[in-house]
């Protein structure tokens, strides 16, 4: 059957939180939604990517149940409403999340080829990465369980090596995986480097489903035996059997054990895009090696990147530094030290910190809400609607609200009255109230409001009604 006739299917995984990015990133606005490279998120991009060759109905997104709205949100963003999102109600590592993936595809899926892509990389060409994605499936339909091994570009102690053995076939477009190498030291980098025949190994994987499922049987048998369930189990029972899988990558736990693993060459600008360090190799430098991204000024800095969202950031004599600073948190650290955020969110999520999970700022698919300042028995929040959009019908059992209109003319509906609220007006919401706003105008609607009750937490809010993917009893989370 010929690739035309014989699409592919995609799976993308995108349950990561991007921890090393922060504070840009957090664990309800992961890295694959940030803005890093353009005006696309690393997600939307990735789905751009993957559209020339595989239609929309035939791409998924794997990702957790506490990421599902912003996920849900990009894509709503560039209405790529066909697309399969299958949620996994914890992160257990890519092995159960492909599973879960081959699990949702049915067995209808027989023989044919899922593709395998993280939701955050970035990739510069676009015709060698569709390329190798070509001879990728050529190989998977030959029965090879199949990864891309990306050309390093220096000794980067930061990736995964693949060291690759004799070729599958006459134009070398695949070749046998000898061995898969964790992280190396530098100086074994160097001899990577230096020997050749090693690759970067990438996250990419395509192989057939009855193949993947009998590489599961063979490596990961318990994962192997909750495949059936995984395939119509509701959330409920989901997050039974995710207490039973293992925790363990696609890498350790099939691809470095399998003996018909190839490994497909490409030298297409990739990236993992995995720190703020990497992101500094990615764009271009001043005459001093700085990148100023946002509004930062500098005084003599050196190899230096400068992030700032909102606020003027300053900076003199800096060298080989990273700063980058939020409208909550701001991170100073050397270059080198990159890969040590990690370590530093997870200090900020034992000690129950905020600023390990949310932005003041939250984006929602009618427009976004900012947090100024709150307390036990109120919070105060600037709301605003973009043109032609409106929250959901919804009431609260716990607070009351009050609005007051400082930009633009309010739609509201409170019980069965609507009415218009012009600028330097306000309007109240009694508790347990069906209540509406909308922006009926061509410009922002900005609202203050001033939460007030015995609880003010997001998931008040019962839904009647809404004009997005939100529905009382599937989803709760947010204005």
């Amino acid at each position: 059957m010929s690739m035309a006739a014989e699409p592919l299917f995609g799976v993308i995984l995108a349950g990561g939180s991007g921890t090393r990015f922060w504070p840009l990133s957090r664990s309800q606005y992961p890295k694959q939604v940030l803005r890093l490279l353009g005006s696309d998120s690393l997600l939307q991009s990735t789905v751009a990517r993957l559209l020339p060759r595989i239609p929309l109905e035939r791409l998924a997104v794997v990702t957790n149940a506490a990421q599902a709205d912003v996920i849900r949100l990009e894509l709503h963003r560039r209405n790529w409403h066909g697309m399969n999102l299958w949620l996994e109600p914890e992160g257990r590592n890519t092995a159960p999340a492909v599973a879960l993936a081959a699990a949702r595809l049915g067995p209808e899926a027989g023989k044919q080829v899922m593709a395998v892509f993280p939701a955050d990389h970035y990739i510069k060409d676009q015709t060698r990465f569709l390329e190798a994605l070509e001879k990728g499936t050529e190989l998977a339909r030959a029965g090879h369980l199949v990864t891309f091994g990306i050309t390093p570009t220096r000794p980067d102690t930061g990736y995964g090596y693949i060291q690759i053995g004799e070729a599958l076939d006459s134009r070398r477009s695949g070749f046998q995986a000898r061995r898969f190498i964790e992280k190396p030291d530098l100086e074994r980098a160097k001899s990577f480097m230096a020997a050749g025949g090693y690759y970067w190994n990438s996250g990419i994987f395509l192989f057939r489903r009855d193949l993947l499922l009998e590489a599961i049987g063979k490596y990961l048998p318990e994962l192997y035996a909750a495949v059936p369930m995984l395939q119509e189990a509701d959330p409920e029972g989901l997050a039974d059997i995710y207490q039973r899988l293992p925790n363990i990558s696609l890498d350790h736990g099939i691809m470095e054990k399998a003996d018909n693993v190839a490994v497909v060459p490409v030298d297409m600008g990739w990236s993992d895009v995995g720190t703020w360090a990497a992101l500094y190799d990615l764009f271009p430098k001043d005459e001093r090696g700085n990148i100023l991204m946002g509004r930062a000024l500098d005084l003599e800095s050196k190899n230096s990147l400068v992030f700032s969202q909102n606020r003027l950031v300053a900076t003199i004599g800096l060298e080989d530094a990273i700063v980058v600073d939020t409208a909550d948190a701001s991170l100073v650290c050397h270059r080198n030290r990159a890969q040590e955020v990690r370590e530093l969110v997870a200090e900020l999520k034992r000690r129950e910190m905020v600023e390990s999970v949310l932005h003041p700022t939250v984006e929602r698919p009618w427009g976004r809400y900012t947090v100024i300042d709150g307390a036990p028995n109120y919070q105060v929040k600037q709301l605003e609607v973009d043109p032609g959009q409106r929250l959901s019908l919804q009431y609260h059992n716990h607070r009351a609200e009050h609005w007051v209109v400082v930009q633009g003319v309010a739609r509201v509906t409170i019980g069965r009255e609507t009415k218009d609220v012009a600028t330097n007006e306000s309007i109240f919401v009694p508790l347990k109230t069906p209540h509406r706003l909308e922006n009926p105008g061509q410009e922002p609607l900005r609202i203050i409001e001033v939460q007030t009750g015995a609880y003010l937490g997001e998931d008040d809010i019962v839904r009647l009604a809404d004009d997005f993917w939100r529905a009382e009893g599937a989803d709760k989370s947010a204005e």
